[in-house]
């Protein structure tokens, strides 16, 4: 999830970068404010997708180790020491919880705005009908003039020529005409549910200043733009009231007089074409992180494989028969599922240690070479009295290490190994690594099966094949 949050967050910053240096107080207003809409969508939604890269299909072999996947190993270590009490809530908890503490107080934030804006609906005097279009209210002067919804409020105009006044109404009729109050309201809910990213709320302040620009150039195909940049200078005073309505008067009022002087240039078209290379790049990028990922990511626990548990106390246990103890590592108490297994050759968990999907290493009558250590062959090695008895005796011998268990260590080692033409093990290679003691604890296991094995054979010949081996540690 924080990968997720961290990526879209990303995606979101390039994109508003693209907007501040190529499309900032620039024509195209109408695509400026789709692209202020979209963009969020476009954040949220690029970590999520997953392109069909060419060069996937076409990345080496070699990255991938095809291996038998032997059942999962669970080492359990028991605390000696008393537990602590647990916390109420955990971090996470908390910081969830204050997540959904401020985003209802901004959630109830606007719809007392709201509530406020239908309260001075009933209450304001109504001047004029414009049929479905618009209700034109008078306020008294308690706010300044703006546009909720179908409604236009005027406020306090008694300072002004009746031509400014009707200038001043058409700003806010174009932004009724335009429906800028759901656009508000949708960054409003917006910056509720993802309040933490600045962005978002950068991103609001430049739709809101779009639709001021777009408001301004509806009022400029009936007036000069010297007479409305007077009325401009005049109304600039200050906003007040309630947010989400759209003011006539802004503090963004020099900016609107700057984009008065860019009424009817035309709109470059090269400038609105680059937003489609980066989001491109975008798409690329992150599929791209998700192909690197999984190059190098360990399939750590295959479906369907049978655990075998195995109990190492941390406290003073009996050794095993045949077992001496060694200093600083606590003997176990094993016990080993006896669930059926099926006989080797049929083993299906065939799983990638690293890299993209390529074709396993089977063995065929036409192999050149006898030492390249195969996945599949007709008869599999066999540990000595079957699967069943391997991992038994893997539970016999493997400990939990008590540094780590002191040290609070746990997680997953992961050991790949051949077993050779001979039936020994060769090739013991630390796959993943998870603490010293750990590590060395699960080669030794591995090292202690020497000589328990009967090799593979492909066409009545003794083959190598290669084995992973996953072991979990853990503390109870």
């Amino acid at each position: 999830m924080l990968n997720y949050l961290l990526q879209s967050a990303i995606a979101l910053l390039v994109l508003y970068l693209f907007y501040r240096l190529v499309l900032h107080n620039q024509p195209g207003l109408l695509f400026n404010r789709l692209y202020l809409l979209l963009t969020p969508v476009l954040a949220l939604t690029i970590p999520l997708l997953e392109l069909p890269l060419p060069f996937q299909a076409v990345l080496p072999s070699t990255d991938v180790i095809p291996a038998i996947q032997l059942q999962e190993i669970q080492v359990i270590g028991y605390n000696s020491t008393a537990p602590a009490t647990a916390p109420l809530f955990t971090t996470g908890q908390w910081l969830l919880m204050l997540y959904g503490v401020i985003g209802l107080v901004l959630l109830f934030r606007l719809g007392m705005q709201v509530i406020r804006i239908r309260t001075l609906a009933s209450a304001a005097k109504p001047l004029q009908s414009l049929g479905a279009e618009a209700t034109v209210l008078q306020t008294e002067g308690q706010f300044p003039s703006f546009a909720f919804l179908h409604y236009v409020f005027l406020g306090d105009m008694k300072h002004l020529s009746a031509q400014e006044q009707q200038q001043i109404l058409s700003h806010e009729m174009a932004h009724v005409r335009l429906r800028h109050t759901y656009d508000v309201l949708y960054y409003e809910i917006l910056t509720a549910l993802l309040w933490f990213n600045p962005l978002v709320w950068l991103m609001k302040e430049e739709l809101r200043n779009v639709h001021e620009f777009q408001a301004d150039a509806e009022v400029l195909a009936n007036c000069q733009p010297q007479e409305y940049s007077s009325l401009l200078a005049k109304e600039a005073l200050y906003m007040a009231g309630i947010p989400v309505g759209s003011y006539f008067q802004k503090p963004q009022v020099f900016r609107r007089l700057r984009m008065l002087q860019l009424h009817g240039k035309p709109v470059s078209k090269a400038r609105l074409l680059l937003s489609l290379p980066v989001i491109l790049i975008l798409l690329v990028a992150f599929s791209s992180s998700k192909v690197s990922a999984d190059v190098t990511t360990l399939v750590e626990e295959p479906a369907s494989l049978t655990e075998l548990l195995v109990m190492a106390p941390a406290r003073k246990a009996s050794t095993p028969i045949g077992e001496q103890k060694r200093e600083g590592i606590e003997p176990a108490a094993a016990t080993a599922n006896a669930a059926t297994t099926e006989p080797a050759k049929t083993v299906k968990n065939e799983v990638k240690l690293a890299g993209p999907t390529a074709t396993p290493n089977i063995a065929t009558e036409n192999a050149s070479s006898t030492d390249k250590p195969y996945t599949y062959v007709e008869q599999m090695p066999r540990f000595k009295g079957g699967e069943s008895e391997m991992m038994k005796f893997m539970a016999r011998q493997v400990r939990y290490p008590k540094s780590a268990q002191d040290a609070g260590v746990e997680g997953l080692v992961v050991l790949s190994f051949v077993v050779d033409k001979t039936g020994g093990l060769n090739e013991i290679t630390l796959l993943k690594s998870l603490h010293e003691d750990l590590d060395k604890e699960a080669i030794r296991v591995v090292e202690a099966m020497q000589g328990q094995w009967d090799p593979g054979k492909q066409n009545g010949k003794a083959v190598p094949v290669r084995y992973t081996l996953p072991v979990r540690f853990a503390i109870k």
